[in-house]
């Protein structure tokens, strides 16, 4: 019987594993575009582009640095076969890493889709 849990869930980055991961969030948008025309009376809106974005929280450091790029897979443990967070070009946009007294080190990856190289 499916747990739905998370424990177990992994991300490589150009085949290699980040972590050990705490929290992974995958969001998937696409922001409105405002249509509506001066003399129309109520508002409308169209689908904007969707943009990906994949921030993955680890235990300690990494050596991931913000503009690296490389395939991005993301296998949650039990959610069927959810693709959600897998980009085979992906762009390092961010890297932060924090820590207080007596709590472990961790760091927070953002991903986003990159640019054609070509």
């Amino acid at each position: 019987m499916a747990d739905d849990g998370f424990n177990g869930a992994t991300l490589l980055l150009d085949s290699v594993a980040l972590g050990p991961i705490l929290s992974i969030n995958a969001s998937d948008s696409a922001p409105e575009v405002d249509t509506t025309g001066s003399a129309d009376s109520a508002a409308t809106s169209a689908g904007g582009v969707p943009k990906l974005t994949i921030s993955v929280e680890i235990l300690g450091g990494t050596t991931a640095s913000p503009n690296d790029t490389g395939a991005l897979a993301v296998a949650w443990l039990d959610i069927g076969t959810s693709t959600l967070g897998t980009e085979t070009t992906a762009r390092v946009s961010s890297v932060s890493t924090s820590g207080s007294k007596d709590q472990p080190t961790t760091t927070t990856i953002e991903f986003v889709k990159a640019a054609p190289t070509a």
